[in-house]
């Protein structure tokens, strides 16, 4: 998805709408928590005839949008593949028959399809796919949108808070007040999807769990439809906490990163007392995040939060980002470069954004994070890491 230009400018406008962030947030937690039942016309169209199979798009091209098309490929469910503009050459390249992320040709039954083509890649679908980033969720789920002319199974790949009318919210919120706009309000089904899943893990077909928090019944029955012997898949109706997870992993899976930089050709084999000191604080401080935003703690501490938090920290892009900083580069620079090179770090954006969001949660929680603020500090205060870091040490 789209390079981040989004600037420190960007959060503070959002900051000015605070009164208008709680009424987004009264309006998009209606729409999450206080839906309404269900017209019929707005039920999910999926292909259920014998002999019919299910069709799915997947909206992002990237490393985890197009990993999921080989589990779905394996469950004979036939899928379309859309990039966005910036991924043209990723379709090309996939159409000639090698992914050039994932370093192999996508499965039987993939379509990949450009950019200018997202209403053939909608055409007749039973599910879709989110998977851009978070920074341009919103804008390419409006284009969704408008090519679609009902509801159908929602899936959440993305990881991410985002800036919806001035406010920044957990992009499932923006996106149920989205369709509850386009459809009127209903118990639409939405999953949305955390790991711990790397991507070329998945992709070459190593035993993978991943935890979906779902909306409502009708979503968790069709999730069967889409394990198969090496993806496994576990339900749970805390869509809250799953979400959170996935985002604020990304955050505190750059702190081993950093350490990692510090450390790494120095120091080897000598610092996995401090690494581990900064995964256990990670997972305290988004247990606290969920529990306060209204989710289930214990999904902190099951797939979701410190098992994606573990693969993250241990070989994500999030970790490479913090090993960057580490060395001492410009954390900006750090994330433009890999943006650049097409290795997005949702991490630097989670954690502009993740300042503001948690005011409107709590004004007060901020103080409770003190690795939260350490790697603030040094992501967008100029905070060398070395000394933030032994800072942190003497506040735990």
């Amino acid at each position: 998805m789209a390079k981040a230009t989004q600037s420190h400018s960007t959060v503070e406008q959002a900051q000015k709408h605070n009164k208008e962030a709680g009424q987004v947030e009264a309006d998009t937690n209606t729409a999450e928590h206080k839906q309404v039942q269900p017209k019929p016309a707005g039920q999910p169209n999926m292909s259920q005839c014998k002999g019919v199979p299910l069709k799915a798009a997947v909206i992002g091209a990237g490393y985890m949008g197009s990993a999921i098309t080989f589990p779905l490929s394996a469950n004979n469910i036939e899928v379309n593949l859309w990039g966005t503009w910036l991924d043209d050459r990723i379709i090309g390249s996939s159409l000639a028959g090698f992914h050039p992320k994932l370093k192999k040709a996508l499965p039987p039954g993939v379509t990949p399809i450009y950019s200018k083509d997202l209403d053939k890649a909608l055409s007749g679908i039973d599910m879709l796919f989110m998977a851009v980033t978070s920074e341009g969720f919103v804008k390419v789920f409006e284009m969704v949108l408008d090519n679609l002319t009902s509801p159908v199974y929602f899936f959440k790949l993305t990881k991410g808070l985002v800036n919806y009318k001035g406010s920044i919210v957990r992009a499932t919120q923006a996106a149920l007040d989205m369709l509850s706009q386009k459809f009127g309000p209903q118990d639409f089904a939405w999953a949305t999807i955390g790991g711990p899943v790397r991507a070329l893990d998945l992709a070459y077909e190593m035993p993978s769990v991943s935890m979906y928090g779902i909306s409502n019944k009708k979503i968790k029955d069709i999730i069967p439809k889409l394990k198969t012997d090496y993806y496994r898949i576990v339900a749970k109706e805390d869509l809250i906490g799953v979400e959170l997870s996935s985002t604020f992993k990304n955050i505190y899976a750059m702190a081993p990163g950093i350490c990692d930089g510090l450390f790494r050709g120095k120091c080897d084999g000598l610092y996995f007392n401090f690494t581990a000191l900064l995964f256990t604080q990670a997972a305290k401080e988004i247990s606290k995040i969920v529990d306060r935003a209204g989710g289930d703690r214990d999904t902190v501490f099951d797939f979701a939060g410190i098992g994606d938090l573990y693969v993250t920290s241990a070989a994500g892009r999030n970790r490479k980002l913090g090993d960057l900083v580490g060395r001492g580069i410009d954390p900006q620079k750090a994330f433009k470069d890999m943006s650049d090179d097409g290795e997005y770090g949702e991490g630097y954006m989670a954690l502009e954004l993740a300042a503001p969001w948690l005011k409107t949660l709590d004004k007060k929680i901020i103080d409770e994070l003190p690795l939260f603020k350490t790697l603030f500090k040094i992501f967008f205060n100029g905070g060398k890491p070395i000394d933030e870091l032994k800072k942190l040490v003497l506040k735990i």
